[in-house]
């Protein structure tokens, strides 16, 4: 037998990401001066296109870039395998090539299907993230993972493909519906639990500013509020980009969060499914004595004063829930894992210093069962 020891050198990802006001004409003037295709592909939902498709292509248009708009239905029912396949045969048919690049322009479902069709189309071609959701800009478009729902499960069949740059532009917030706004500022209340008190400081300080979406200072909040959002998830993607260990700490509340989501066939949005995630878990980390009653309580109260309902929804039975836990890329030897808190920021590990904490289906039951009748 002969053999080749193959050692590939991967360079480190390096990206920026913008936030402020105004910034389509900024990322059309910096992809102008340093161009990064011969084409641009604009992906993004049927709405966010009626909205702002049209000034997008004007945008890199007046900056002498080729750019065509590519739609697909709002929803997450769009985030599959098949509507991934209707867009790549789109940008095949308008001819574009490997010298092409993808702006995902949208939301989490936008970002995460145009993404994992930058990843695999002519075998990988740019990307750069435009978020134009609360959800988008506080998790989704910041970390690399693309993805697609299939029957099993979410995010089962996606890849790990980096953005060129990210674009936050805060003046999209004000055209949000109110539900998906609130919802998608779950994810940035996730990360102020899990790793900056601070943040949970600001949001609590400056709650009618976010709330009311306006106001003279509604523009200087919300982008300082993504900005330290921001710098937590670069923080810990950057440790772990490929979710070996750290990176699960981002899972707070998904657990049971995917679950809801699944459960609901997507009636309920992902933001509002992770806040009852999030409850639930808090519970879970006072029920196994990891933490006081108190700061499982403190983080209710944050999330319902961001207007989020942390109860179990009557009409989804224990069994379907941990029935659609089990299919979760969060299960281990059978047994699904838990991101725990012990207090602000203090995550629980196991004695090997992994961060997923193993829990057996009958206790799992009881405490689904009992945290129903705690956060009534």
């Amino acid at each position: 037998m002969k053999a080749i020891h193959v050692d590939v050198r991967v360079k480190p990802v390096q990206y920026e990401v913008y936030m402020g006001t105004g910034l389509l004409g900024q990322m059309a003037r910096d992809l102008r001066e340093k161009p990064l295709a011969r084409r641009y592909a604009v992906l993004s939902d049927d709405r966010v296109a009626g909205l702002y498709g049209e000034k997008m292509i004007e945008a890199l248009e007046r900056e002498g870039l080729k750019a065509d708009l590519f739609t697909f239905p709002q929803g997450e029912a769009s985030k599959n395998r098949g509507q991934k396949e209707k867009l790549e045969d789109a940008m095949l048919a308008a001819g574009f090539g490997r010298d092409s690049a993808v702006i995902a322009f949208g939301g989490g479902v936008a970002g995460d299907l145009a993404g994992f069709v930058a990843a695999t189309y002519m075998r990988g071609i740019p990307v750069i993230q435009v978020p134009t959701t609360t959800l988008a800009m506080a998790d989704s478009a910041i970390g690399s993972k693309t993805a697609v729902d299939v029957p099993y499960g979410k995010n089962l069949i996606g890849a790990f493909h980096s953005p060129v740059a990210v674009y936050m532009d805060m003046g999209f917030l004000t055209s949000l519906d109110e539900r998906n706004y609130f919802a998608g500022l779950v994810e940035l209340i996730k990360h102020s639990f899990i790793r900056l008190p601070a943040l949970q400081d600001f949001l609590g300080e400056h709650q009618d500013t976010v709330c009311l979406r306006r106001g003279e200072d509604y523009f200087r909040v919300v982008e300082e509020l993504f900005y330290q959002n921001s710098a937590v998830k670069n923080e810990i993607v950057s440790l772990d980009q490929q979710e070996s260990n750290l990176r699960k700490v981002l899972n707070y509340g998904h657990t049971l969060g995917h679950s809801v989501e699944m459960a609901s066939h997507f009636e309920r949005i992902h933001g509002e499914c992770v806040a009852i995630g999030i409850a639930f878990a808090a519970y879970l980390s006072w029920r196994l004595g990891y933490c006081e009653e108190t700061w499982a309580r403190k983080q209710i109260d944050l999330l319902e004063a961001y207007r989020q309902d942390t109860r179990l929804p009557a009409d989804l039975s224990t069994e379907t829930l941990i029935q659609g836990m089990k299919t979760d890329k969060k299960v281990r030897d059978g047994k699904t894992e838990w991101i725990l808190l012990s207090g602000p920021g203090r995550l629980v590990r196991r004695e090997d210093g992994g961060y997923g904490i193993p829990v057996e289906d009958e206790m799992l039951y009881e405490s689904l069962e009992g945290f129903r009748r705690w956060n009534k």
